[in-house]
C-alpha cells in the first residue's frame, strides 16, 4: 500500500503552481473563476484552495483499494468530487494523447516540415532507440510525408544596423571610387 500523503505539501501550493501545470489546472481555474462570479456562489472558497483539496484528495484516494476510495470521494463536497473527476479524466486524456500514434497524427496535420521537424528528430532520438522496427518505420514514413508535402522556402533577412551600407546600385557622381 502506498503512503498516505502530506496535506501540508498540497495547502502550501499556489495559483503559479497550477499555472505552471497547465492542461487540466488551467480549465478548471477558468471554470472556478467564472463559478465565483455568479451571486450564487459567493463566498465559495478560492480556486487554489479547492484545487489543494482535491488534489490532496485525489491522491489520497489512489492509496486506498477501488472501493474504498470510491467511497472517500462520495463523502466528499459535491465540487470536490467534481473536480475530483474532471482532474481524472484530465489525466486520461493527457495519457491518450501522449501514444506515439497521437504524435505522429500531430505530426501529419501540420504540412510543413519546419514546424515538425524538431518533434521528428525528438521521436527518432529517444524513441528510436526504444521501439519496434514497426514503429520506428512509422516515424520515417511520418517524416518522408510531412518533407513530401512541404513546399521550400527562401527567407533573406538582411539586417543591418549601424554601419554604411548600400544595398542595390549607387549611381551617383558624388560616389567615386579610386
Amino acid at each position: 500500500m502506498a503512503k498516505k500523503p502530506c496535506r501540508d505539501q498540497y495547502m502550501i501550493r499556489s495559483l503559479s503552481y497550477y499555472q505552471g501545470e497547465g492542461g487540466i489546472y488551467n480549465d478548471l481555474i477558468t471554470y472556478l473563476t467564472q463559478l465565483r462570479r455568479q451571486p450564487r456562489h459567493r463566498g465559495m472558497a478560492a480556486p487554489t484552495a479547492l484545487l489543494n483539496e482535491a488534489c490532496y484528495q485525489l491522491d489520497y484516494s489512489q492509496t486506498l483499494t477501488p472501493e474504498e476510495a470510491e467511497a472517500h470521494i462520495a463523502k466528499q463536497p459535491e465540487l470536490i468530487r467534481e473536480l475530483i473527476q474532471r482532474m481524472q479524466d484530465g489525466q486520461r486524456q493527457q495519457q491518450a494523447a501522449m501514444t506515439l500514434q497521437a504524435i505522429i497524427d500531430y505530426i501529419l496535420a501540420h504540412k510543413q516540415y519546419q514546424f515538425v521537424n524538431q518533434i521528428i528528430n525528438m521521436l527518432k532520438d529517444m524513441v528510436g532507440r526504444t521501439c519496434s522496427e514497426e514503429e520506428y518505420q512509422q516515424i520515417l514514413a511520418a517524416e518522408q510525408k510531412v518533407m513530401d508535402n512541404s513546399q521550400m522556402e527562401l527567407h533573406n533577412h538582411n539586417h543591418m544596423q549601424n554601419c554604411n551600407v548600400f544595398p542595390g546600385m549607387v549611381n551617383n557622381p558624388q560616389f567615386q571610387t579610386r
